[in-house]
């Protein structure tokens, strides 16, 4: 049995026995397609990252707190969406560890920047909630196929 990560257990409680299973075709056609869903998420977000990082007005002003936080969100999930894309194109374990992380910290930090932007940071954080959910959803229904 492989060691679990940090939270791996509760959650597995949850959306392995919880939430309905997704079909075998589906599964497999995640496997197939995950390691170029993290590729295309990692360039899109480094190139996010330098449109705002070469922006004058972002430059001169200076960035919000919030925004911060949602950068470093993006920041991480794109390193760590990168450093997945061979291991998840191998199959292996470590590209799916590596997919977990990106979530779970882009959900925190993105939940973080919401809450600083209350009460217009609702729709932000609910929105990350729904979409953290699906990826984990998801995650968890392919980790089987990964050793």
């Amino acid at each position: 049995m492989k060691s679990k990560l940090p939270l791996e257990a509760e959650l597995e409680r949850f959306f392995l026995r919880t939430l309905p299973a997704m079909p075998f075709n589906v599964k497999d056609g995640f496997v197939q397609v995950m390691p170029w869903l993290a590729l295309i998420n990692g360039v899109l977000g480094i190139v996010r990252l330098l449109k705002v990082y070469s922006d004058s007005y972002a430059i001169s002003v200076g960035v919000t707190t919030d925004a911060t936080f949602s950068l470093l969100a993006t920041a991480v999930t794109s390193v760590l969406s990168l450093m997945a894309f061979t291991s998840l194109r191998a199959n292996r374990r470590r590209g799916w560890n590596f997919l977990y992380y990106a979530v779970l910290i882009s959900t925190v930090l993105n939940v973080l920047s919401g809450v600083l932007d209350l009460p217009f940071g609702m729709g932000e954080i609910l929105f990350t909630l729904l979409l953290s959910t699906f990826e984990l959803w998801v995650l968890f229904n392919i980790r089987e196929r990964y050793w």
